[in-house]
């Protein structure tokens, strides 16, 4: 499904970049080498790295969270 319309960024891409490492919504963009446009897909971009941080969070060993607290 695409996420992005103005760039043709699918949803899977987005998962892609986000588990690459992006942080901010237009650093997926700038994965690809494209740039935003309308801004649309903002909230959608946002809650994949939002998601992917809730479950990089779950994840973690207890000791690792202890020691990032």
């Amino acid at each position: 499904m695409y996420i992005c319309n103005c760039n043709g960024i699918t949803d899977k891409e987005v998962d892609t970049a986000v588990k690459a490492g992006v942080e901010r919504w237009d650093d997926v963009h700038a994965f690809y080498g494209c740039e935003p446009c309308c801004g649309q897909c903002q909230c959608e971009i946002v809650e994949a790295i939002v998601e992917h941080d809730r479950n990089a969070d779950d994840a973690a060993p207890a000791g690792v969270m202890a020691m990032a607290g």
